[in-house]
């Protein structure tokens, strides 16, 4: 009897363990073909459940989910767990849930394929982040054995679930009331890689900044608890909704108002001021903003309305505004575009905004929010003030953020003097009232965002020491004083004072937006003066054929064909129609005068020293400049049958035009060079643009020697040369040189322009007979530096070959320095932290 009843019990074992088998091998087949439906949407699905079997749905528990940031909770509509519970012949009981297959054994729950929830990591911006995709499965209908008709009926994706929450901390899956709670434990455990709550500080109920994943499990109550990670602790000033406009490093607001002081902003990158520093921008969002005569600013303003100008103020750059009012003193830049100078001596360029852009909101609200629900009742920030939330501050001497962020609130006035920031994190201080700052330095670099000062638009923002950091406090009113030197941004608002020689050094990855569209940009680089530093030298023709002269073989150059004398130091009529020279050498006292020449019509005056000569069509008077008691007071002025080349000196005026358009403040320099025989330095190699400019001669007589003339641009470059300065030489020659060994030190200084890093522009100028030039070898000259040659058939077509050069090299280079991009993106991790989605599968007989 023994023996048949212990045989007995084998069997009944084993029969239950094949019933177990095959019950377990058609469940997990169900769960396969149920997990297809989503992918099919509604398209119905036979299933399959084992004869013999006893199943039931039934409502075993739930779920639910929770985001929070850390100070802010919103949590998911609890998900049904709607449970088909399946018993087959041999008692085993499974059950599918959650959109996984359970076994139960007495009162355990094992897990037979995991349900439809995973926990993963992944690297944002080199950090591991935590997250979270939730899709279980929802049964409904009738149930038997044998075969089923299974349809997706709806798939609820909680798409509203999380949208308060921008950056999630963490978030807490909660599964209560179920029969199944030892499996979900064993289960979450494992995916989440969690430790219990009795071997970490934090609990599952109040988690704090949660540092490693939790999991709880209440017995008796059926309920298994996991918080997980997801992307850390957030600054509080994004929690509480302060979304910070940062255009560039100086913003200021208000109706209208003039600049009259010197200001530089530049932008800088790896949170090192003079990285890959160059001008950016200075944003006015003003109705109309005036640039006063001596206004100088060293990067690109943009106004949100009328730039205007008051004089002759200087724009390192190039500045914009919705319309621009030239002023005075200004002029169209050409009539083919909307730019502007708005000065006389072009060193102010200004052009038209595509569109204006966005005003910087006030944030009195989220001040009020921050200093109320997070941050009152808290202890004061005084002396060295390390990681936590404060309330108010006494005399603080070190922000140092190495172990957290650091928040602060000060519902009164604040006063940073010689103060310290330190540490790889940020502190943010929010300000409902005065601010005055000096001296504030973060260590151990230039890294802006380590400090952040809010304020509201009650404040006034006073720096009258250097200060590093942002200042964001869009309506308050600012104060910077002479001298001051701010690295980070300032947003600020009315009755903005910004005093002389200031300095703000932008910190490129604070910029979270750009005021100019692709056109504007676009714009800056056709205009702007974005390239690196020039070097011109001019070497020009000083030969006599430039001027009046006889070119006949029997007749001296410089015999005239007809002599006229004046007299007097009176002004009077020009008595000749054609190009003259004075002839008159002032060599011994009793010999003529220099000649004094008046344009009637602009008053100007010229000079005419021996030998130089002039054109009566561009001036109308003439007069002698006696040289006192020993002197004549008269002089002699010669006509002569060929005008000369350039009579008129066209190629000083096109010398000095092309000196216009390069920028003292950039770094560019000029040196003027002559040449006939031999050559004649008229200005060294020099940063003084204006006294350039009136170096600049006409002269004319003697033979031809380029290289002469090349030889001291050259030697110019040899002595006076700076790293960093793009070099161009532009030489002009009415004819070939008087001598072939001229032509051979032509070849050799071009070899050495090469090795100068030095770009030769050639200019040949014919005459009135067609003065022959060696057109071949200035063609090879020029493009053996990688230059270029030009033709000019008179003289008069030499200004705008200068100014084609000049052009290409000054106004549009290829070596662009600036560029306006966002690289700080503000992005919330709501919506791709964590997914969370309930689908519906009806099934019927």
């Amino acid at each position: 009897m023994l023996v048949f009843v212990a045989g007995s019990a084998m069997f009944d074992a084993l029969e239950s363990q094949t019933h177990a088998e095959q019950t377990e091998q058609t469940l997990r087949q169900f769960d396969s073909d149920l997990a297809t439906l989503g992918i099919q949407e509604d398209t119905p699905k036979s299933v399959y459940l084992d004869e013999g079997t006893e199943s039931k749905l039934v409502t075993d528990g739930e779920l639910t989910v929770a985001v929070s940031d850390g100070y802010v909770r919103d949590e998911s509509d609890p998900i049904e767990l709607r449970t088909l519970v399946t018993t087959d012949e041999g008692g085993n009981k499974f059950a599918y849930q959650g959109g996984g297959l359970w076994r139960l054994d007495g009162d355990r729950a094992t897990v037979v394929t995991e349900p439809n929830l995973r926990y993963y990591t992944e690297t944002v911006d080199g950090e591991h982040v935590g997250r979270v995709d939730i899709s279980p499965t929802t049964i409904d209908g009738s149930i038997g054995s044998g075969e089923h008709r299974a349809q997706q009926t709806s798939l609820n994706t909680f798409e509203s679930f999380g949208n308060d929450i921008e950056y999630v901390n963490y978030v807490t899956v909660e599964v209560t009331g179920t029969s199944y709670h030892h499996g979900w434990y064993d289960f979450l455990k494992e995916e989440f890689d969690a430790t219990d709550e009795s071997n970490v500080p934090a609990s599952c109920t109040n988690p704090g900044n949660v540092g490693e994943n939790i999991i709880c499990h209440d017995e008796a109550g059926e309920t298994v608890t996991v918080v997980a990670t997801v992307d850390g602790e957030t600054p509080l000033a994004n929690l509480v909704n302060i979304e910070p406009t940062v255009y560039g490093g100086l913003y200021i607001e208000g109706t209208s108002d003039r600049f009259k002081n010197r200001l530089e902003v530049n932008g800088y990158d790896d949170h090192t001021t003079g990285t890959n520093e160059s001008e950016d921008l200075f944003l006015v969002n003003y109705d109309s903003y005036d640039l006063h005569k001596h206004a100088n600013i060293s990067g690109i303003p943009v106004v949100n309305g009328q730039l205007g100008s008051e004089g002759n103020p200087n724009i390192s750059a190039i500045g914009y505004g919705v319309t621009v009012n030239p002023g005075p003193k200004g002029k169209k830049f050409d009539e083919d575009n909307d730019a502007y100078w708005l000065d006389a001596h072009k060193n102010a360029l200004a052009t038209e905004l595509s569109s204006s852009y966005s005003d910087i909101d006030e944030i009195d609200d989220e001040i009020d929010d921050v200093q109320t629900n997070y941050l009152n009742g808290n202890p004061t920030a005084d002396g060295t003030v390390t990681a936590g939330l404060y309330e108010g501050t006494g005399s603080i001497n070190t922000l140092d953020s190495s172990d957290g962020n650091v928040h602060i609130d000060a519902d009164s006035d604040v006063e940073l003097r010689n103060v310290e920031v330190k540490g790889d994190n940020r502190t943010s201080i929010y300000v409902d009232g005065d601010v005055d700052l000096s001296n504030v330095d973060i260590k151990p670099d230039d890294r802006a965002n380590a400090l952040w000062i809010y304020a509201s638009s009650d404040s006034e923002i006073t720096i009258n020491g250097d200060f590093q950091g942002v200042i964001y406090a869009p309506g308050a009113d600012i104060e910077i004083a002479d001298g001051t030197t701010i690295d980070g941004a300032v947003v600020a608002g009315n009755d903005a004072g910004i005093g002389d020689n200031v300095e703000i050094n932008f910190d490129r990855s604070l910029r979270t937006d750009t005021p100019l569209s692709d056109a504007d940009e676009n714009k800056l680089f056709e205009y702007g003066d974005t390239r690196a530093p020039i070097d011109a030298t001019f070497v020009l023709d000083r030969s006599g054929s430039m001027g009046p002269h006889n070119p006949s073989d029997d007749v001296a150059t410089y015999s005239p064909t007809e002599i006229k004398e004046i007299e007097g130091e009176v002004w009077r009529p020009i008595s000749v129609d054609e190009p003259f020279r004075n002839m008159e050498s002032g060599e011994l006292l009793t010999d003529g005068n220099d000649i004094i020449l008046r344009n009637t019509t602009t008053n100007k005056t010229k000079r005419l020293d021996y030998r130089d000569s002039a054109d009566p069509d561009n001036w109308q008077e003439i007069r002698v400049d006696s040289c006192g008691f020993f002197c004549s007071d008269k002089a002699d002025i010669g006509k002569f049958n060929h005008p000369g080349n350039d009579p008129s000196g066209v190629r000083v005026e096109a010398t000095k035009d092309f000196i216009e358009l390069m920028n003292e403040s950039n770094g560019d320099r000029v040196g003027i060079y002559e040449f006939e025989e031999n050559a004649n330095v008229l200005y060294e190699l020099d940063g003084d643009l204006e006294a350039a400019k009136q170096s600049v001669e006409g002269n004319a007589y003697l033979g031809t020697n380029m290289a002469a003339g090349l030889d001291e641009a050259l030697d110019d470059y040899r002595r006076n040369g700076e790293e960093g300065q793009e070099r161009i030489t532009v030489l002009l020659s009415d004819g070939k040189n008087s001598d072939d060994d001229y032509n051979d030190d032509m070849d050799d200084l071009v070899d050495e322009a090469n090795t100068l890093n030095t770009t030769i522009y050639t200019v040949g100028l014919t005459g009135p007979e067609d003065t022959p030039i060696p057109e071949s070898q200035l063609e090879t000259w020029a493009q053996d530096t990688g230059g270029e040659f030009y033709k000019a058939d008179n003289a008069d077509a030499l200004r705008e070959i200068f100014e084609t050069i000049a052009k290409d090299e000054v106004e549009v280079d290829a070596d662009m320095q600036i560029g306006i991009s966002v690289t700080n993106e503000r992005e919330t991790t709501s919506g791709y932290a964590i997914s969370v989605s309930e689908q519906t599968v009806t099934i019927n007989k």
